[in-house]
């Protein structure tokens, strides 16, 4: 169950790269890092936080530019973010935690996955892509983001008002009241370029995998997720019933428990 009581503590800072990389900790025991999707920051995981803190040291983590971490180039890539958390695994001593990535979070965990076969033991990928999907463009185009860096946000705020209303509360810390206008422009040239995803790169990953997603994701099709289960050959697949892309929201316990399960099991082996 979610505790409804949960009070945030007082982050951290560690400077990774060129950013100042904002980051809580939670519980004790084995490292777990929660890694937010696009435009998210550590609160998108307060239903996540209080549960998986029972089991593990939990670490959530503010990407950059997003949230209360910076980003002076402003610009997104996948593989960046990814060299990110490595430097920040390393500056923890972190060994061999485990990465539970949604969305963007998810294209994270990939990319370390592949690139640093050695250095996490698990990773949960949720809401992941292999390709910038027409599923992605179309679900993006109907709530107002027309294409990189086009964004319609008089339609946007019609469209997902409670979504606008959480970017202009949670990234206003570092660049201002204004800045998640500028967030989503820089953010969907990433969203909308091929060239940021890994493709069939993911035949690479080695360590056990947990692929999950919702069957109503309006972002992405169920295809995607039994591809990468094809395609990552350690690899499970866990489908969440009536689930949209806001699984971890609105269907937090059962995505909860389904993750938990993985986990715990990959404890014994």
């Amino acid at each position: 169950m979610v505790d409804r009581d949960f009070k945030p503590i007082e982050g951290k800072y560690e400077q990774v790269n060129d950013i100042s990389m904002y980051y809580e900790e939670y519980g004790s025991g084995e490292p777990l890092i929660l890694i937010h999707g696009g435009s998210g920051t550590v609160r998108t995981w307060d239903k996540q936080i209080p549960f998986f803190s029972q089991y593990f040291r939990v670490i959530v983590v503010d990407c950059r530019g997003q949230g209360k971490s910076s980003n002076p180039k402003g610009d997104f890539h996948y593989k960046e973010m990814a060299e990110d958390f490595v430097i920040l695994i390393e500056k923890l001593g972190l060994e061999n935690p485990i990465i539970f990535g949604w969305s963007d979070g998810a294209q994270i965990a990939l990319e370390i996955a592949i690139k640093y076969p050695n250095l996490l033991k698990t990773i949960i990928a949720g809401g992941a892509l292999l390709e910038s999907s027409l599923d992605l463009k179309e679900g993006m185009k109907y709530i107002g983001i027309e294409g990189p860096g086009k964004i319609n946000f008089e339609h946007l705020e019609k469209t997902v008002p409670g979504f606008v209303k959480m970017l202009q509360e949670v990234h206003s810390s570092v660049y201002g009241e204004n800045y998640w206008k500028t967030l989503l422009e820089n953010i969907t040239k990433m969203w909308f370029n091929p060239d940021e995803y890994p493709g069939e790169t993911v035949k690479e990953i080695i360590i056990p995998t947990l692929i999950l997603q919702g069957d109503r994701d309006e972002y992405i099709s169920l295809s995607e997720a039994t591809t990468l289960h094809k395609l990552i050959k350690n690899s499970e697949l866990a489908i969440i019933p009536n689930a949209t892309h806001e699984c971890f929201l609105k269907r937090a316990e059962l995505f909860n428990n389904i993750a938990l399960d993985f986990l715990l099991r990959q404890q014994i082996k």
